[in-house]
């Protein structure tokens, strides 16, 4: 590995977003062998990590990789990723809009992804699920390439109602008969 001015760019933005959040989550391309982590993990595009502040181990982001013991399935592995294979990074809780992505370290599996689910949105699904102010902002494509807008849609509730489920309250737990002595 050698270090080069974007890998420590990448790590410095890294550590402030990690320092300001406290608990992030980083996506890694685990299919190359320069990043340690357990076997069983190897292969992944896009395997994501969670970083948080509590954790008793000291999580080293170095210029170059980050470092440290993270844990899988409760077992400790020390893992050692290269900059130049974490591609994203986002809050676990939040708008995934609002995290950092490293567009010349995406896998092109991913982009390949990504490209494939595009082109299968027929312009009329488009034009109905995107708003007149979205279209207008979009860049204009090039000759050959067609720009999609997608949005998220939230739905709430999302389940139906099973008939055989009642609105009674719940019945009172009953206490135990053991007591907790200090």
């Amino acid at each position: 590995m050698s270090l080069s001015f974007a890998d420590a760019a990448k790590a410095k933005q890294l550590r402030a977003y990690f320092a300001e959040h406290g608990r992030i989550y980083i996506v890694v391309d685990a299919t190359s062998d320069d990043v340690d982590i357990p076997a069983s993990l190897k292969g992944d595009p896009a395997l994501r990590l969670v970083l948080n502040a509590r954790m008793p181990q000291m999580i080293h982001i170095r210029e170059d990789f980050l470092e440290s013991n993270f844990s899988f399935s409760g077992v400790s592995y020390p893992c050692k990723i290269p900059m130049c294979k974490i591609w994203a990074a986002y809050l676990p809780e939040g708008d995934l809009e609002q995290g950092i992505i490293w567009d010349d370290c995406v896998p092109e599996m991913i982009r390949a992804i990504v490209k494939a689910v595009r082109s299968n949105i027929s312009d009329e699904e488009l034009a109905a699920d995107v708003s007149d102010e979205m279209q207008a902002a979009a860049p204009e494509p090039d000759s050959d390439e067609k720009v999609v807008i997608s949005t998220i849609t939230v739905i709430n509730g999302g389940g139906s109602k099973d008939a055989n489920v009642s609105n009674e309250a719940p019945k009172e737990r009953k206490k135990g008969h053991l007591r907790i002595v200090k």
